[in-house]
C-alpha cells in the first residue's frame, strides 16, 4: 500500500538532518523504522488515519520523525551541485543568469587542462553557454568570475540556502526550518 506521503527526518537534536535538500523518505519506511528496535521517534503525525485491523499499528501516519541515537548528521560543506548553487546563490558567475541546480554546470576558473583543480576555490556555478563559450580561456575580461570563489562553512551554506524557496508537504514542518527567510510553500497530493 503506497500512500504517497514523506516523512521530515530530523538529527537527535531536532534540526532536519538536511536541507540540501530536505531530507524525506517515504512514510512507509518511517512506520518501519519506528518498529523495534527503534531508530527514531515521533515528533508529529499526519491527521491522514491508518487503516488496519492490527492494534499494534499507529493510527496516523509520521510526519516528523527524529533520530534516537547517533551523531548529528551534517554541518558539512563538501564540493556538491546543491552547494555550490546556494553558494553562488543560483547565479551563472559570468552572464548572472538564474540557474536551477539541474541546469547548473561546474566550471573550472583555471581549466583543468591547466592544471585547475576541482576545489572550492577553483570552480564556479555557470549556465551551460557560458561554460561551452570559455572553454579552457583563462579567467580574464568577461570569463573573469563576478565574484572570486571560496570555500563556505556549513553555516554560511545553511544561512544562504534559507533566503530561497522551500516546499515542504505538512505545514508542522515549518516549525523545524528555523529563521528561515525564502518562501515556504506547503504541497498536498
Amino acid at each position: 500500500m503506497s500512500v504517497n506521503l514523506r516523512t521530515l527526518v530530523l538529527n537527535r537534536n531536532y534540526m532536519p538532518i538536511s536541507v540540501f535538500p530536505l531530507h524525506t523518505i517515504p512514510a512507509e519506511d518511517a512506520m518501519t523504522r519506528l518498529s523495534a528496535p527503534a531508530t527514531v521517534r515521533v515528533v508529529a503525525e499526519y491527521d491522514r488515519v491508518i487503516k488496519t485491523q492490527n492494534p499494534l499499528f499507529r493510527e496516523r501516519w509520521p510526519s516528523i520523525v527524529a533520530r534516537v541515537k547517533g551523531k548529528p548528521i551534517g554541518q558539512r560543506a563538501e564540493l556538491s551541485r546543491d552547494f555550490l548553487y546556494y553558494r553562488d546563490h543560483g547565479k551563472c558567475a559570468y552572464c548572472a543568469k538564474d540557474l536551477t541546480i539541474s541546469k547548473l554546470t561546474y566550471d573550472h576558473v583555471v581549466p583543468q587542462c591547466d592544471g585547475g583543480p576541482t576545489t572550492w576555490e577553483n570552480v564556479v556555478a555557470s549556465c551551460e553557454k557560458c561554460n561551452s563559450a570559455k572553454g579552457n580561456l583563462a579567467a580574464k575580461g568577461i570569463w573573469k568570475p563576478r565574484q572570486k570563489p571560496y570555500k563556505p562553512d556549513y553555516w554560511t551554506l545553511l544561512g544562504i540556502r534559507k533566503t530561497f524557496p522551500i516546499v515542504v508537504a505538512d505545514k508542522q514542518w515549518i516549525d523545524f526550518l528555523g529563521d528561515w527567510k525564502g518562501e515556504i510553500r506547503v504541497w498536498n497530493p
